[in-house]
């Protein structure tokens, strides 16, 4: 808590010497007659500290100054006619006024100004409408847009410019959006009148016009069982086929919609096979079939690999001035390291045929693995002093002895120590390569666009 005490003191000494700094400033312009510079400064002096009160008094009379000659710009322009300069130079004279008020700092703003401001906001509105109006009249949409925000900045209330605005916004992409749904690019239809939507809560017909590019745009599919190559592959093709059918119904695409297959028409079917003309007329526009080529599921040996390492022992002993010094001493011992893996893969293909004219729209080979690796030590003995090498034999020493003890070996040897003895199994390792082989069919039909 003191320590935020004392971070705000600093802050609050900072703020005021930076305001003292501004007010000097501002003084010195002030004394050379330049009060909008003065009036600036004097403005963040006072923002950085609202008790600062010369600040207040230095604002309250250059910034009455700086006022008082916006308004006599405004006066000008009005007297002059000229009413879009007008009508800006007020704007800027007000939003000055604001500022200044928003420091706490009030200046005299004239109410008959407001009179002389809406006189000519009016005029150069006026012509602005009529200017905007013709050019929408005359589909000159861009331009019309040009116009109707510049009022609509001005006077977000004016007539029914808001209404104006969104049709010179919108109305080329309404009309691009029915030339797409005419010419069966349902799906460019679609996005465009749900742009439109987006952006105006309701426009003409587009919610109507987008549902129907939506139906008309539908691709209606039907899964069919995957075929396997032997009994060994029949329980992968049955979980590939169910995720698929589950993953396709959830998708987010809107234009994909996947048939129950308990609700379909069974005539669709003429000797065991799908005749596509009979699937087409009952509103199945494609299937998606494939086949479960290859399944393998591969456990791994545990393969166990005795390790030549030294136990490290450190006494304190005297030395010839008697004093205790570290003695390190390193004995010959064994661990062992244990390693296996287990993997599991599928392979498989996939089309989606049209039922119209029997073309494969959508087709590819999939062909995925997945693997788990294991590897770890065992000591029996305690750890800490394990020290990985090589000893050639237990009860001499040789030329080929090797201790090492450096942070690198040993922080391996350490985690191999302290690594995990769990491996997933080829079941897990096969339901993971199933779901990613599900998702490289959904992504590919997903993508799928008749339009490109």
């Amino acid at each position: 808590m003191k320590k935020i005490l004392l971070f705000l003191s600093v802050i609050l000494l900072i703020a005021g010497c930076a305001s003292k700094r501004y007010t000097k400033k501002a003084a010195k312009f002030e004394e050379a007659g330049l009060y909008e510079d003065a009036a600036a400064y004097y403005y963040e002096a006072v923002r950085k500290k609202d008790s600062n009160v010369d600040a207040k008094l230095g604002l309250r009379k250059t910034g009455q100054q700086t006022l008082d000659k916006k308004l006599s710009e405004f006066n000008i322009a009005y007297k002059q006619a000229d009413y879009k300069k007008a009508v800006y130079n007020y704007i800027d004279a007000e939003n000055y006024f604001n500022k200044i008020k928003a420091v706490n700092v009030e200046l005299n703003f004239p109410e008959y100004y407001k009179e002389y401001y809406e006189e000519s906001k009016n005029d150069y509105l006026n012509k602005k409408y009529t200017d905007g109006v013709d050019k929408l009249n005359r589909d000159d949409f861009a331009a019309a847009l040009l116009v109707f925000e510049e009022i609509k900045k001005i006077d977000g209330n004016y007539k029914d410019v808001k209404d104006l605005y969104i049709t010179a916004k919108y109305e080329p992409f309404y009309r691009e959006a029915n030339t797409n749904l005419d010419n069966g690019l349902y799906r460019k239809a679609y996005y465009t009148f749900d742009n439109i939507l987006k952006g105006t809560g309701g426009y003409k017909q587009a919610n109507t016009l987008k549902e129907e590019a939506l139906q008309k745009g539908t691709i209606t599919i039907l899964v069919t069982d995957f075929q396997y190559s032997n009994t060994y592959t029949r329980n992968t093709s049955q979980a590939v086929t169910s995720k698929v059918r589950s993953q396709l119904s959830t998708s987010e695409n809107p234009f994909i919609k996947i048939i129950d297959v308990s609700a379909i028409n069974a005539n669709i079917y003429q000797d065991g096979r799908l005749n596509m003309q009979a699937a087409n007329l009952s509103g199945i526009k494609a299937i998606l079939t494939g086949n479960v080529s290859r399944v393998v599921e591969n456990t791994g040996k545990l393969n166990k690999t005795e390790k030549r390492g030294y136990i490290k022992e450190v006494r304190k002993v005297k030395n010839d001035k008697g004093e205790d010094i570290d003695k390190v001493e390193y004995f010959k011992t064994t661990y062992y390291e244990y390693e296996a893996e287990n993997y599991a893969s599928v392979e498989l293909n996939f089309k989606l045929i049209s039922t119209e004219n029997n073309e494969i729209l959508v087709s590819d080979l999939v062909s995925l693995t997945n693997n788990d690796k294991m590897h770890y030590a065992s000591f029996s003995g305690e750890k800490k002093t394990l020290v990985p090498g090589y000893w050639k034999y237990k009860d001499r020493k040789s030329p080929e002895d090797n201790v090492k003890d450096n942070q690198s070996d040993i922080n391996r040897l350490k985690n191999l120590l302290n690594a995990s003895k769990d491996i997933k199994s080829t079941t897990e390792l096969l339901d993971e390569v199933i779901k990613q082989s599900v998702q490289r069919i959904s992504d590919k039909v997903n993508k799928y666009n008749p339009e490109k």
